[in-house]
């Protein structure tokens, strides 16, 4: 089956699979790296297959604060998400390329993953 960039719930389909892999992955190994880059995926396609539902143009990126920003346009309440959609976008480039500063201390994937959940209510709204 071959996929469409302009149908949204093509990429709600993938941003659930990643999400349902980021929770199995980090019921096994916690706040594994490959956990919150799956979480970021996730988080970054639920809030695209939002926007092209809306009649946004696709466009390849991954910063989490500017698809909010484009999401608020379209939903004020979108806007309580921006320390979670810096935190995460930030703790993803981190783990993404070597290079990055990683903290000793591992992301609080609950609490990232918490913030997720509340605003996939305004996603599927």
């Amino acid at each position: 089956m071959r996929t469409d960039e302009n149908n949204p719930e093509d990429w709600l389909k993938s941003a659930s699979s990643r999400l349902a892999s980021a929770d199995r992955l980090f019921a096994e190994e916690g706040a594994s790296e490959a956990a919150i880059e799956l979480l970021q995926e996730s988080t970054e396609r639920f809030l695209k297959a939002y926007l092209i539902a809306r009649g946004w143009r696709i466009c390849k990126i991954h910063d989490l604060g500017s698809l909010l920003s484009e999401a608020e346009k379209h939903e004020p309440a979108f806007g309580a998400f921006a320390d979670f959609a810096d935190e995460l976008t930030d703790q993803f480039w981190a783990i993404h390329y070597p290079g990055g500063d990683l903290d000793d201390s591992p992301p609080d994937f609950a609490a990232l993953r918490e913030q997720l959940a509340k605003m996939l209510v305004l996603i599927q709204a």
